[in-house]
């Protein structure tokens, strides 16, 4: 287990803070930071003029290079998978293990501001937690995922670690309530239609299950995201509770992505990071030369990039402007905040 006080995560002397004061959240980051900027800005104080954390410090001033406010952490840490290269991904110890460290990127355990996890029906209609559709691939059990008894998933070891696939429910009772849960709905049967669809209520008995997902979740206080590459799964997440943040996951296009975002009113963008315009990651030949980052950030969204995987992609990232990095290594961002503090 890491060396680390769970309970206290006392401060370490690089701002690392409690696991009760976490980052801001992934859906209000560009509120956050428009109006810590409005206030420097009219402040006679010019350098290090900080807001308070709610502990009576004073947070660390805006970077000028990288265009920041006056926010401790520089961009939101999601854990994918749980932090999927560090632990074994999508288990309740990933998500419990995921979640303890500090608060600050440059602690020495960085723990998690939310947790990225995906969901899919078993055959019984019961929800797990597990990214492939097949199971032989992560497992030692053999076939799809939404074909398969629940006795069978749930039994099934996850990458000979000694976790097993677990349920939803036992998911987000591992997660603290102070951690968000950005939820990855996969497609639960073998018909529904990646991406756009003409018609999403043709599609509405296929996606019935996400009632039972959008229960389990509201029932915990995390704050919550739904996230879908599939357009009849946000269509359904929409009808069912509208209330609820939900999101699309860009493929292939961005102005199909921006055309989704707008009519759905989503709450957030969450492009893979080959899509961020004037980055060295950028994909001219694949995407439209479309400055994603104004784009969302003109709509007051905030931009969640997947999956970063180094810290040089890290820190051009920030420098871009994204909000919020899903990573399978907490310690990327160390890096940058130590070379910053």
């Amino acid at each position: 287990m890491p060396e680390t006080d769970s309970e206290t995560d006392q401060p370490d002397g690089n701002g690392a803070g409690s696991t009760d004061r976490r980052n801001a959240s992934i859906l209000n980051r560009r509120q956050f930071v428009a109006g810590a900027g409005a206030a420097a800005a009219g402040s006679a104080v010019v350098g290090t003029v900080g807001a308070s954390d709610g502990n009576g410090e004073t947070k660390r001033g805006g970077d000028a290079r990288r265009g920041r406010g006056p926010h401790e952490d520089r961009a939101t840490v999601i854990a994918h998978r749980g932090f999927a290269d560090t632990y074994p991904e999508n288990t309740v110890a990933a998500f419990a293990l995921a979640a303890r460290g500090g608060s600050h990127d440059a602690a020495p355990q960085r723990g998690a501001d939310w947790i990225e996890l995906d969901v899919y029906p078993t055959a019984d209609g019961d929800i797990a937690v597990f990214h492939d559709a097949d199971m032989s691939g992560l497992t030692d059990t053999d076939g799809l995922i939404y074909e398969t008894p629940s006795a069978d998933v749930f039994s099934a070891e996850v990458l000979e670690s000694g976790q097993t696939v677990p349920s939803f429910a036992e998911s987000m009772d591992a997660i603290p309530p102070n951690v968000g849960v950005n939820i990855d709905i996969k497609a639960g049967a073998p018909d529904v239609q990646f991406g756009r669809v003409a018609d999403p209520d043709v599609e509405r008995d296929a996606w019935q299950w996400l009632e039972t997902v959008v229960d389990t979740a509201t029932d915990h206080r995390n704050e919550l995201l739904f996230s879908t590459f599939w357009e009849g799964a946000l269509a359904t997440v929409r009808d069912i509770a509208p209330d609820v943040p939900a999101a699309y996951l860009l493929s292939g296009s961005i102005q199909e992505g921006l055309e989704v975002t707008d009519e759905y009113e989503t709450a957030g963008i969450n492009p893979p990071m080959d899509m961020i315009y004037g980055t060295p990651f950028f994909d001219e030949e694949s995407y439209e030369p479309i400055d994603l980052v104004a784009e969302a950030h003109a709509r007051d969204l905030p931009v969640n990039v997947w999956t970063v995987d180094t810290w040089y992609e890290a820190e051009q990232l920030i420098d871009a402007g994204v909000d919020g990095l899903f990573l399978d290594y907490p310690g990327i961002v160390r890096w940058g905040a130590l070379e910053r503090y």
